[in-house]
C-alpha cells in the first residue's frame, strides 16, 4: 500500500526529536526581566555577565541531570523544574520576609528554605514519574518559556528603540529661546570658571538638626567666612533628581519644556532626562562664550555628561581595567540577591566570605568613586581655558559607606552611615573650595546645591550655597530656588536679560512622578544665612 504524502508528514512529525531549549530560556528569563523592570536606570550591557552565568549555570544543571537520570526528556524537565526552584527562591523570601503567624517568625531562610528543599525533593519524585514519556510537558515548557522570555525582550527594545529616538528629536520649549537674550559682546577674559557642585541628598541646616540632632552649623559658617551666601528659605523646585537636574539646566520648570509630560507620559523615562542633563541651555549658552564642559563619572548613566569636553572617569588607568573583572555591579547584586544564592549571602557563612573579600563590592566601587571625584575636583581650576564644571557627587547620598574621615565603612541606617557622610563630605568640601579660590586667576562662580533633602517628609528643603564675586551675592534672595539659579549667573555675569521665575516647590512621589503638590516655602532662622564680610 502507498503511504500518503500528508501521512508520511504525520508519521514524521510524530517521530521526530524533541526540542529541549526551555531550560536555557528559563535560566536567563530572570536576568532579562529583571533587566527590563530596571531599565530606566542601568544600560543593558550591565546585564550580560549576569546572562552569562545563568546559562553556564543552566548548562551545568542539564548536563548534571542528564548524567543522573540518563534521559534527555526527564532531564531537561527536571532541570527547567530545578532552575525555577533555584532563580524564585529570593523573591519569595522577599515576599515573606519579617512575615509572623501567631507569634511564630515564617519569614526566616531556615523555615522557608527548608519548605524550599521539601518541595524540590516532593515535585522531582512527581517529575521524574511523570515526564519520562510525556512529550506534551516537554512541549508546554517550551511554549511557556518562549511567552515568558518575549515580553521583556520587547519592553527592553521599546525602551530603547525610544532612547535612541531622543538624541535625535528636538526638545522644544520655552527655554531654548531664552539662550538668544545672551550678550555675546563681553570680553571672554574676564569672564569666571563656574562650578556647578551637586551633593545628592543634603538636607537644610534645619532639618538636620530637628531630626538628626545633627549641628551642622561649623560647616555652614566655614561656607559664609569664605564668602559664600545660604538662603534662608532653601529648597529645590523638585524632589526626585531628574526632574530637579533638567530644570536647573533649562532654566526653567520641566511642565513647560518635557515632552513626557506635554504627551501624558507617566513614567521617568531616564534616557530623555539624560538627555535634558546633557544637551541644555547653560551649556550651550557657556559654549557661546568659550567655555568647555567638564564633567564627572557618577556611576549612573543619566545624570552623567559624557560628552563633556573633558569628560574624568575613575579607573581610566589600564592596569587598573585589568581589574574590573572583579567587581560585582549593583545589578548583579540585586539579581544574587532574587535567587537562592540570598540565603548563603545573609547567612555569612566563613568560606563564602573567603571566597569574596577579593571582589569588590557595589559599595566599595561607589565609595572610591566619590573619593576620586572629590580629589580629582581639586585640581580642576589647572586646567587651560574657561571652564564650565559640572560635578555631581552621590553623597551624602546612600550606600552610606564613609566614616567621618572619609575610609571605607558599611554604615547602613541613617544614623550614623547618613551623618558620616555628611560629616566627611563637609570638609572635603571646604578643601575643595579652598583650593579652588587659591588656583583660579579670576574669582570663580561656584554653586553648591542639593538636588533634593534626604528625609521623604522634607525632601524639598536643601542644602543651596552661592559663591558669586564681585557683589553677586547681592541678588541672592532668601526664597530662591535652582531654577533661577543660572538666570542670575547669566543676568550678573554674561549681559543676560533674563526674567527670573516664581520660585515654586512642586512635591511628587516616585511612581507618580509628575503628580505634584506645591510645598510652601519654609525659613530657618535669619542667623541661619547671611554673608560674610
Amino acid at each position: 500500500m502507498t503511504e500518503t504524502f500528508s501521512e508520511s508528514e504525520s508519521l514524521r512529525s510524530k517521530n521526530s526529536a524533541p526540542w529541549y531549549f526551555h531550560p536555557i530560556f528559563f535560566g536567563i528569563y530572570p536576568v532579562i526581566a529583571l533587566l527590563a523592570a530596571n531599565i530606566d536606570q542601568i544600560r543593558p550591557q550591565a546585564a550580560i555577565r549576569s546572562v552569562l552565568i545563568s546559562l553556564g549555570l543552566t548548562a551545568v544543571v542539564y548536563f548534571v541531570m542528564g548524567k543522573l537520570l540518563r534521559n534527555r526528556l526527564t532531564a531537561a524537565i527536571f532541570s527547567s523544574f530545578v532552575l525555577f526552584m533555584f532563580f524564585a527562591y529570593g523573591h519569595v523570601y522577599q515576599l515573606l520576609e519579617g512575615w509572623s503567624i501567631g507569634g511564630f517568625e515564617i519569614g526566616r531562610h531556615r523555615y522557608i528554605g527548608s519548605i524550599w528543599v521539601v518541595i524540590l525533593f516532593s515535585a522531582g519524585i512527581v517529575i521524574l514519574k511523570k515526564s519520562k514519556t510525556s512529550r506534551s510537558i516537554n512541549e508546554i515548557l517550551n511554549i511557556v518559556s518562549i511567552a515568558l522570555i518575549i515580553f521583556p525582550i520587547i519592553q527592553i527594545g521599546v525602551f530603547e528603540t525610544n532612547a535612541a529616538s531622543v538624541r535625535t528629536k528636538p526638545v522644544i520649549g520655552k527655554a531654548e529661546s531664552l539662550i538668544k537674550d545672551s550678550n555675546t559682546d563681553i570680553s571672554p577674559e574676564l569672564l569666571p570658571d563656574v562650578y556647578y557642585i551637586i551633593l545628592d541628598g543634603y538636607s537644610r541646616e534645619d532639618v538636620l538638626k530637628d531630626l538628626y540632632g545633627y549641628d551642622n552649623s561649623a560647616f555652614i559658617n566655614e561656607l559664609k567666612s569664605l564668602g559664600f551666601v545660604i538662603p534662608d528659605c532653601a529648597q529645590s523646585n523638585y524632589s526626585r533628581t531628574a526632574l530637579s537636574l533638567s530644570s536647573t539646566f533649562y532654566m526653567d520648570y520641566v511642565q513647560n519644556f518635557s515632552h513626557l509630560i506635554k504627551q501624558g507620559d507617566q513614567s521617568l523615562d531616564m534616557p530623555v532626562y539624560h538627555e535634558y542633563i546633557q544637551h541644555n541651555p547653560v551649556r550651550s549658552t557657556l559654549a557661546q562664550y568659550g567655555y568647555q564642559t567638564v564633567a564627572f563619572e557618577t556611576g549612573y548613566f543619566w545624570n552623567e555628561i559624557t560628552d563633556a569636553d573633558i569628560y574624568i572617569v575613575a579607573n581610566d588607568n589600564p592596569l587598573e581595567k585589568l581589574n574590573q573583572g572583579k567587581t560585582v555591579s549593583a545589578f548583579e547584586v540585586l539579581f544574587l540577591r532574587t535567587t537562592a544564592l540570598r540565603m548563603v549571602d545573609e547567612l555569612g557563612a566563613k568560606f563564602t566570605q573567603n571566597l569574596t573579600r577579593n571582589i569588590r563590592t557595589p559599595e566599595e566601587k561607589h565609595h572610591d568613586q566619590v573619593v576620586f571625584a572629590l580629589e580629582q575636583l581639586e585640581s580642576v581650576p589647572l586646567l587651560p581655558g574657561k571652564k564650565f564644571v559640572y560635578a555631581h557627587i552621590i553623597a551624602p547620598h546612600a550606600p552610606f559607606v564613609f566614616s567621618p574621615d572619609g575610609r571605607y565603612i558599611s554604615n547602613g541606617s541613617i544614623d550614623p552611615g547618613y551623618l558620616d557622610a555628611t560629616t566627611f563630605i563637609n570638609s572635603r568640601v571646604i578643601a575643595i573650595v579652598k583650593s579652588i579660590l587659591e588656583k583660579s586667576e579670576i574669582p570663580p562662580v561656584i554653586i553648591i546645591q542639593s538636588d533634593h533633602g534626604w528625609d521623604e517628609d522634607h525632601r524639598m528643603k536643601i542644602l543651596n550655597a552661592y559663591y558669586l564675586p564681585n557683589g553677586g551675592v547681592d541678588q541672592i534672595y532668601p526664597t530662591i530656588t535652582p531654577v533661577n539659579t543660572f538666570r542670575l549667573v547669566f543676568n550678573k555675569f554674561f549681559g543676560g536679560n533674563y526674567s527670573l521665575l516664581e520660585d515654586t516647590s512642586f512635591y511628587s512621589e516616585e511612581n507618580t512622578p509628575y503628580l505634584f503638590n506645591v510645598v510652601p516655602h519654609t525659613c530657618v532662622s535669619t542667623n541661619s544665612a547671611g554673608k560674610s564680610e
